[in-house]
């Protein structure tokens, strides 16, 4: 059994799994991370209705942001490399500078270079036009110049620097791909579909408000394409750790890339990646499962 760097397909990802992994005689296959078809059609049945029933309500946007998080398969995946979500992980509320904070954060990379998703949700039922017109509403204006600030904060050099190496530091592994660059990427979530559906204008008007690092989205998008989205760990940055809220277990890269001293978990984190264990497909290079070795050495938050 030889030790190499393994690059495996997890549903429709690719997860780097580490130069002490490898591979072993179990025969690896999507079904190990994926539910039964049956079971995957009638959880997304329910979240389809109980995200349409949210998102017809008004609430602060708090609510959606806690609903994303408890549901991540919901949360955008735009700009996304051919290596998808790093980590299987988002952050959420990251620390740009004072009055800076994306709602969630991630990083996707391809064999060559690095996009660093920056996400701002408004709500479903903020406007991007006034009645009857395509004039920018101020609800548009308002989450656009957030964003434009975020730009021009990480358009200063230093600062990007400081971003880059600093509060992407932990997560820009494999370290023989910490070196490409890091290119910054803009997603705005705001109001509802039936905005510009069937308005030609407004759609115009909406394609060309983007630009090559930068995307709109209506919260009905966030359903498309459901059934082929993987759930992600949230996040929290700290500054010599990740706290990782999510209670779910989603799959093993994070656990094999991260050294256990930068991740804090939950129990119930813990106890579900151990009734997982027959998910495990990530082997030593003594053939024993890697979480075996990993998962105990993490550290437990709360």
């Amino acid at each position: 059994m030889v030790s190499s760097v393994v690059v495996l397909c997890c549903g429709d990802q690719a997860v780097d799994v580490g130069e002490e992994v490898v591979l072993g005689s179990r025969r690896w296959s999507a079904e190990r991370l994926m539910p039964s078809p049956s079971k995957k059609t009638s959880r997304i049945s329910r979240l389809r209705e109980d995200f349409n029933k949210l998102i017809d309500t008004k609430h602060p946007e708090q609510i959606y942001q806690t609903f994303l998080e408890e549901n991540s398969e919901l949360i955008p995946r735009e700009f996304v490399l051919n290596h998808g979500i790093n980590l299987d992980l988002v952050l959420r509320k990251v620390t740009l500078a004072k009055d800076y904070t994306p709602d969630f954060m991630y990083l996707s990379k391809s064999s060559g270079e690095w996009n660093c998703v920056l996400i701002e949700l408004e709500k479903p039922h903020s406007r991007l036009f006034k009645p009857d017109s395509t004039a920018l509403h101020g609800d548009f204006k308002f989450a656009l110049e957030q964003i434009n600030d975020w730009r021009a904060w990480l358009q200063n050099p230093s600062n990007h620097a400081g971003f880059v190496d600093g509060t992407l530091g932990l997560l820009r592994i494999p370290s023989i791909l910490s070196k490409n660059p890091v290119h910054i990427k803009y997603v705005l979530v705001i109001g509802r579909r039936s905005e510009v559906e069937n308005n030609e204008p407004r759609r115009r008007k909406r394609s060309a408000l983007q630009q090559g690092d930068f995307r709109i989205l209506s919260y009905d998008s966030l359903l498309e394409g459901l059934r082929n989205r993987r759930a992600l760990y949230v996040g929290v940055r700290h500054n010599d750790h990740i706290e990782i809220v999510s209670n779910r277990f989603v799959g093993e890269s994070l656990f094999s890339l991260i050294a256990p001293e930068n991740l804090r978990i939950r129990k119930a984190l813990r106890d579900d990646a151990l009734a997982c264990r027959k998910q495990w497909y990530m082997l030593t290079p003594k053939g024993k499962p890697l979480m075996e070795k990993k998962l105990p050495q993490v550290p437990l938050k709360g």
